[in-house]
């Protein structure tokens, strides 16, 4: 397929001529100021600049002409001073500056939105009409912005919200109506992304720091900016790579697209989490804009991308197919869309670095080079046969996963990985991690254990990231961590800290490192080892008790493996101790107020262990300790790892332990239908939330559309009295969560 140029229409140069313009700083729309309007082209810079062009093509003139810019197309021009991070437009106003046939202009400043109503001032000259900026609103913000998404959140009509996405990843909610809210997305770390709308099924969209992409209905967000209860998204997908740009599509009247531009890929997956089709690049995507030609209802309706590089190529795509390629002849763009303008319908409208603004379409200007000369050079068709099948077997290797235990082993020889998680640990926690920890979980000082991972790249990679998987309640200093571009022979080497985060019954010390990389050719690879963290960070020692409701024994049948416990716990009981008993008190308990404690004893006359405790919760961990040692020595031995399973194991490869046949079922049985009452109280109390946060708005509005003339009183006190009682709901919805985690 032939590279075209992109066709000049109409192009002129904004008035800020540095580098303060992004993909927020260009808006197509229209505001409804005359019968026959066409799109405005409105321009934002970070210097304060705001500009409204209205390009049109005079009479008498045709489009292939050249640049048809006009000084009467620039229709305001002013200096707010104040960065301008975005521009939005939309039926913004409300109360006495309510217009739902007319869209606002909003303004994102970094400490404050403002929201203006465009006059048109007609002319009587030759410089024609101008535009002047009437104030309807302005929102002070309390965090700095960094994105601003509209849409008519909750379903509402004839009328759209905004909300404000800030640096620390804080949601705020603004309605015309005066209501304002607050949440904060679930994670470790937010990162500072903007966040899309889709309004189909009324859900925000945002990426995490995982390149992971996860849904949030409104309804959850809403909720619980009120009640302070956590929430999980509805679904996730987990994109691998960096984005660049995202947005959403209605595609058809049964669902819409989201459409993701990635460092290296194309995605675009379904409002259910669908991934529809994933399109690699073999470019550097800059910006993107995504469109429906013809209405998204009816069965015709084609949905199309075009995707800038950062070499000034426009690439034209239906769905996953390239239809048309073109080059921009001066600076490549930054922002891009498409743009139903006054003598050019389905214009291209580009804004550059420097604010450089060009409207354009793909004509059929074929773009000038000198023919190279022609390869005279004599065909071997014997290097032409190994050169490609060297190519096969370079493919074949790439995708084959019919061995993969082979692949396995070739990956870990590219990128060698030591993980090693130290046996002591440290009193303190640290006053930087102490930042993230709820204020009872850091008033205990709990230890801390130290971890280090050393990677060593044989191999050129494009990209590698490590994430660590801890159990909940436990949290590490750096959970995920990425590299570019890294070079052969290349040794990182990370420290790290875990500490636990809050005060719920871990299940399990096991820690998982996940090695991700990309090598050069664009072949993925996945590598994981675990590590233990010490039993000394979630236990101490205490007294031990003598009887216990629960009990569990064990007999040791390996005459290597010693029967002590300074065996099984170091950390507790010296190498010559002869103690027979030990005692050992939960550090993060589910309930505060009382001790979990957890008895091991070692019977004297035979190679006997039994673990007893009044609480379930408190064997997890120590029978993991027990069965790690058990397949350690097995392997330092080569016993029991091979043969049928024995009756009575403790595990499939462990034959040296072997389980009493008596289990503790009425207790796993209680804990099952403890869990199901507690979920069953949560839906209860969910619905009645909502019942009382419906009636809450309901009196909000109502107070905000009462006349000065008729008494408040009554409305204010429901009002107080509605609030009272949502917060007290609320609250009694955290302490049901909290006994669903014990």
């Amino acid at each position: 397929m032939s590279l075209f140029n992109v066709c000049n229409w109409w192009h002129t140069q904004c008035s800020d001529l540095e580098e303060n313009y992004d993909v927020a700083s260009l808006l197509c729309a229209r505001f409804g100021l005359d019968e026959n309007e066409k799109d405005y082209v409105v321009v934002g810079s970070h210097s304060g600049n705001l500009s409204i062009f209205y390009p049109r093509l005079e009479q008498n003139r045709r489009i292939e002409d050249g640049n048809a810019f006009r000084p009467t197309d620039l229709l305001l021009e002013v200096n707010l001073k104040l960065p301008i991070l975005g521009i939005y437009a939309g039926r913004f106003s409300g109360g006495q500056f309510a217009d739902e046939r007319h869209n606002q202009l909003a303004v994102l400043h970094p400490r404050s939105v403002a929201i203006y109503k465009l006059n048109s001032i007609g002319g009587v000259a030759e410089h024609g009409s101008q535009l002047r900026l009437q104030s309807l609103a302005d929102y002070k913000l309390k965090r700095g912005a960094l994105a601003l998404t509209k849409g008519s959140f909750g379903r509402v009509k004839g009328r759209e919200f905004f909300c404000i996405t800030h640096l620390d990843g804080t949601l705020t909610f603004h309605e015309q109506d005066g209501i304002l809210y607050e949440c904060q997305l679930p994670g470790n770390r937010a990162l500072p992304v903007p966040v899309v709308y889709c309004e189909r099924t009324d859900s925000f969209l945002r990426f995490t720091a995982g390149w992971n992409l996860e849904c949030f209905t409104y309804q959850d967000l809403s909720h619980s900016s009120l009640n302070r209860s956590e929430f999980k998204p509805s679904w996730s997908v987990c994109i691998g790579e960096g984005i660049v740009d995202i947005c959403v599509v209605q595609t058809k009247s049964t669902s819409a697209s989201i459409m993701i531009l990635g460092e290296r890929n194309f995605i675009s997956l379904t409002d259910d989490g669908v991934v529809d089709f994933i399109l690699k690049l073999d470019f550097t995507p800059r910006c993107f804009y995504s469109f429906v030609i013809g209405y998204y209802w009816e069965p015709g309706a084609r949905l199309i991308t075009a995707i800038a590089s950062t070499t000034g190529k426009l690439f034209i795509y239906e769905g996953a197919n390239i239809i048309w390629a073109a080059q921009y002849k001066d600076d490549p763009p930054v922002a891009i869309q498409r743009s139903n303008l006054n003598g050019l319908a389905g214009g291209i409208v580009a804004l550059g670095t420097t604010g450089q603004l060009r409207i354009g379409y793909l004509g059929s200007e074929p773009f000038v080079f000198k023919v190279p000369p022609v390869n005279m050079e004599d065909l071997s068709f014997t290097e032409a046969h190994k050169e490609l099948q060297q190519l096969e077997e370079e493919i074949k290797a790439a995708v084959d996963v019919s061995d993969l235990e082979d692949i396995d082993k070739r990956a870990a020889e590219d990128v060698r990985i030591q993980f090693t998680i130290n046996a002591e640990t440290k009193e303190d926690a640290g006053d930087v991690l102490l930042l993230d920890v709820p204020a009872h979980v850091a008033v205990k000082e709990l230890p801390a254990g130290t971890g280090v991972l050393k990677l060593r790249c044989k191999i050129e990679l494009a990209e590698l990231q490590v994430i660590f998987n801890t159990a909940e309640g436990v949290r590490c200093s750096q959970d995920t961590l990425t590299y570019v571009d890294m070079t052969a022979g290349q040794v990182e080497t990370l420290q790290f800290d875990f500490y636990v985060d809050d005060l719920l019954h871990v299940h399990t010390t096991r820690v998982d490192v996940i090695v991700s990389f990309i090598s050069v050719k664009g072949i993925p690879r996945v590598l994981q080892q675990s590590a233990y963290l010490p039993l000394s960070m979630f236990y101490k020692t205490r007294q031990p008790q003598k009887t216990a409701s629960i009990k569990l024994t064990y007999n040791i049948t390996s005459k290597t493996l010693t029967p002590k416990l300074s065996t099984f716990f170091p950390e507790f009981v010296a190498s010559e101790s002869e103690s027979q008993a030990l005692g050992l008190l939960l550090l993060c308990p589910g309930d505060e107020k009382c001790e979990e404690v957890v008895t091991i004893v070692l019977a004297k006359n035979s190679n006997r262990l039994r673990i007893q405790s009044d609480t379930l919760e408190t064997f997890p961990m120590i029978l993991e300790r027990i069965i790690k040692v058990a397949l350690d020595h097995a392997s330092e031995t080569s016993l029991g790892l091979k043969g049928k399973r024995t009756k009575n194991a403790i595990n499939p490869k462990v034959k040296t332990l072997m389980a009493n046949p008596v289990l503790p079922i009425h207790a796993i049985l209680h804990k099952v239908d403890l869990h199901r009452e507690t979920q069953e109280n949560i839906h209860k109390q969910t619905l009645e939330l909502d019942t009382l946060l419906e009636q809450f708005k309901n009196l909000q509005r109502k107070l905000q559309d009462h006349s000065e003339d008729e008494s408040k009183e009554t409305l204010v006190m429901q009002v107080e009295e509605n609030y009272d009682h949502l917060i007290a709901e609320g609250d009694k919805l955290m302490e049901i969560r909290k006994l669903e985690k014990m």
